[in-house]
């Protein structure tokens, strides 16, 4: 029978057990029953777990009663009571994930002003620190290109901000050797990053520069240069470098390429067809150059191939590499050819 009973229990919660001190159902307004409670060591469980409780369940006329606190617990609830107006306010707990998410979000989102903020006092701080006038761009342009390559160079300007020259001054007497290593595209990559500056402070500007030897030594290799109008640079046309000169700037570049042989190289023919010779000590080296990849050899020859274009541009190139004081060929690179490359 108590089974039959415990089945139709709808765990009503008893408002006036355990929340309500004897003196406050004394003093309260209301009507007053006498009940007939039975005490039937009625256990809880949670999820397979019993609960214990300081006031035992009951049953009155078949409803089961249960101390309102205890069931708040276990359905993860708030439980409040009004003793004045007599109400027991029943509340969600909130979410630790969500209380947790919530919490993150916040702090990204202060995170996000704080950046903007920050992005703000850069940008107002670039703007009223930026170069507006030929000396101070002169001067900002120093602090970033005094030094490449292991060279200083100086850096001065001269013009308006509408046409401007460039003139970079360094020792050829005390960089002559780290000068003449560099490549046409080291030198051209340097002045494209000084001329981007200068156009991002006067858009408009037409530029046109030049490298000076100050220390009075003379060398065949200086640059003239100048802008388009979308400011990309080039070397003037009129750059006077012959295949001697060339021929010197590859031996520098590539004698030790490969770690361990030493090569050099010969130019022959003119602007317009050029052949570049490679010579190996072969006697010296054989071990350590017939353990050379195909590619590795390949990708030299063509790297040689890339330098003249650099320099002569609409020459028709091929490259041999020969055992040292022999016509005996190593290597062919032809790249008008569908094989480029031929290994002897």
């Amino acid at each position: 029978m108590i089974g039959k009973t415990v089945r139709k229990v709808a765990l009503l919660i008893l408002v006036v057990l355990m929340l309500l001190s004897i003196a406050s159902i004394g003093s309260a307004s209301g009507n007053k029953k006498t009940l007939e409670a039975w005490y039937m060591n009625i256990k809880i469980k949670s999820n397979g777990q019993e609960v214990y409780t300081d006031t035992a369940p009951f049953i009155v006329d078949g409803i089961t009663y249960v101390p309102v606190r205890m069931m708040a617990n276990i359905f993860n609830k708030n439980i409040d009571w009004d003793p004045v107006n007599y109400i027991i306010s029943v509340t969600d707990k909130p979410d630790p994930n969500i209380s947790s998410l919530t919490m993150q979000l916040y702090m990204k989102d202060n995170e996000i002003k704080n950046l903007e903020a920050r992005i703000k006092e850069l940008e107002e701080s670039k703007s009223t620190s930026s170069a507006t006038d030929i000396d101070s761009l002169e001067d900002e342009l120093n602090d970033y290109y005094d030094e490449y390559k292991g060279i200083d160079f100086d850096i001065t300007l001269s013009g308006t901000k509408t046409k401007v020259t460039v003139k970079i001054e360094f020792s050829m007497k005390k960089y002559k050797t780290k000068w003449n290593s560099l490549t046409t595209k080291n030198i051209t990559s340097y002045l494209q990053d000084i001329c981007d500056d200068i156009r991002d402070v006067f858009p408009k500007a037409s530029i046109t520069g030049y490298f000076k030897d100050n220390s009075g030594t003379t060398s065949s290799k200086m640059y003239q240069f100048s802008t388009s109008s979308k400011g990309v640079v080039s070397l003037d046309s009129d750059y006077d470098v012959d295949i001697g000169d060339l021929e010197d700037d590859l031996n520098d570049l590539f004698y030790d390429y490969f770690s361990g042989i030493i090569v050099s190289i010969e130019l022959e023919g003119d602007e317009e067809d050029i052949t570049y010779n490679v010579y190996v000590d072969y006697d010296k080296y054989k071990s350590k150059w017939d353990a050379l990849t195909n590619k590795q050899i390949e990708y030299f020859m063509e790297d040689i191939c890339y330098e003249i274009e650099d320099v002569f541009e609409d020459a028709y190139i091929i490259g041999y590499v020969y055992k040292s004081g022999t016509t005996s060929k190593l290597a062919k690179y032809d790249p008008s050819k569908s094989t480029k490359f031929t290994r002897y």
